[in-house]
């Protein structure tokens, strides 16, 4: 450790165990190795149990991290800008953040993870409580209100467009009219012309651009874990002064629990893990799949759509011929070597321009290589591992050719199974944040 310990504030829109998707296990991930190096570090993370009225607090450890969950309802907002400005968070933020929170010493650093669910001035508040602030970027949340720059039929916005957004969030905005007219109906009736005036077409979206962005520009640090998304931010108004790409570090504990490997299996296994989402494309991997020799390769799905009830897998599983896709359905992350055990090469179709999937560094530990869509931050780890193979993204035929390269090229798994560069440890990572943080 450089210096004396520092107490850190981690904020996330949810937390393990009770979330553990890839920014939450990185966002838990950092915050241990940061406490292991002396400082004194605990998570502010959103909750949205229902158990629990809006704007309780809880407060937990997770692995010896002090962990307070909040519970918000962002389905009850009622405007846009409402789903990423809350005062009461915001108030809860500050007392959580004050001399009488915590540990009862003042924040040195506020690290923000991501604020969705939460409220974007955590960092305004950060800053007056005289805080550094740090924001990682995780996905495109900060420019898009779904985060994945991928609309409800499908389309992929490889420009960000305010006037498709409008069309993308319409059936939102019907129900945050409604929602506002549910909850103070006079108000609303008097207020109409003022809030259609604010919420309409596409002053709502540059405004919650601008809103953001001024919020990000705050920030003492801005960093992300690949260029690609940190390029994008910029080039809607980040201060590249402030911008750092800086790598995930990933826990590799899992990978000693592997069974040794002689080589691929014949029929070779491929396999899916990850959520069952339009923008995932799982359905266009089931897809190129259904042509594949039957006799040389199976493969196996791992995850579901929870968001839908499970519909879409549904769906998916319904349009399957192939006798050898089987649909494993979810798991829990403790259970990733186990998974893991039974892929030969891991497969992340994202139609999305996907940022650093922690798929694929699990990947990487475990030495099994990988067949990526080659856009976004995918393309980017995969030039720096050299571990796996790139389609062209959305593509079903030229993501079954690179399959195919699999199974008729023998030599090949062993090849490039194992990645030029190491994966980076949560110890490295925590050693780099606290220099950052220190200098900035």
């Amino acid at each position: 450790m450089t210096g004396a310990a520092l107490r850190i504030v981690s904020v996330v829109h949810g937390y393990p165990p009770r979330e553990h998707a890839g920014a939450e296990l990185c966002a838990h991930w950092l915050a241990r190795a940061l406490r292991e190096r002396g400082h004194d570090v605990s998570i502010f993370a959103r909750t949205g149990d229902p158990a629990l009225p809006e704007f309780a607090r809880l407060r937990e450890q997770v692995e010896g991290v002090p962990v307070t969950r909040i519970r918000t309802a962002p389905e009850r907002a009622t405007s846009l800008r409402a789903t990423y400005l809350d005062p009461a968070v915001r108030a809860a933020f500050e007392r959580e953040i004050g001399r009488d929170g915590g540990s009862g010493r003042r924040v040195d650093v506020v690290h923000v993870h991501h604020a969705i669910g939460l409220t974007v001035d955590l960092v305004e508040a950060a800053k007056r409580s005289g805080a550094r602030v740090a924001a990682t970027l995780h996905d495109f949340w900060y420019l898009c209100p779904r985060g994945q720059r991928f609309t409800p039929w499908g389309h992929h916005c490889v420009e960000i467009d305010p006037s498709r957004c409008s069309r993308c969030i319409a059936r939102k905005r019907a129900r945050w009219a409604l929602n506002a007219l549910l909850r103070r109906p006079l108000a609303f009736a008097a207020g109409l012309p003022g809030y259609l005036a604010e919420n309409l077409h596409t002053r709502a979206i540059r405004r919650r651009t601008g809103d953001i962005v001024a919020q990000l520009n705050q920030c003492d640090l801005v960093l992300a874990p690949s260029r690609f998304v940190l390029d994008e931010h910029v080039r809607h108004g980040l201060d590249p002064a402030r911008a750092r790409v800086f790598e995930n570090g990933v826990d590799g504990g899992f990978a000693a629990r592997l069974a040794p490997r002689a080589g691929a299996r014949r029929p070779l296994r491929f396999g899916y893990v990850g959520s069952f989402l339009p923008s995932k494309g799982v359905d266009l991997l089931v897809s190129a799949f259904q042509e594949m020799p039957r006799d040389s390769a199976a493969l196996d799905l791992f995850g579901t759509s929870p968001w839908d009830g499970g519909a879409f897998a549904r769906a998916i599983e319904r349009g399957n011929r192939h006798p050898a896709v089987r649909f494993r359905g979810a798991f829990d992350h403790d259970r990733l070597a186990e998974v893991l055990d039974d892929v030969d090469v891991l497969v992340v179709p994202s139609r999305w321009y996907e940022n650093a999937p922690v798929a694929l560094d699990e990947a990487a530990l475990a030495a099994i290589p990988v067949v990526v869509a080659g856009h976004g931050g995918m393309a980017e780890l995969l030039a720096r591992r050299r571990n796996g193979l790139s389609f062209r993204p959305g593509d079903a035929a030229d993501l079954r050719a690179a399959l195919l390269r699999f199974v008729d090229e023998r030599d090949l798994w062993e090849a490039i199974r194992r990645p030029a560069t190491p994966v980076r440890t949560p110890a490295a990572a925590a050693a780099e944040f606290e220099r950052l943080v220190v200098a900035s």
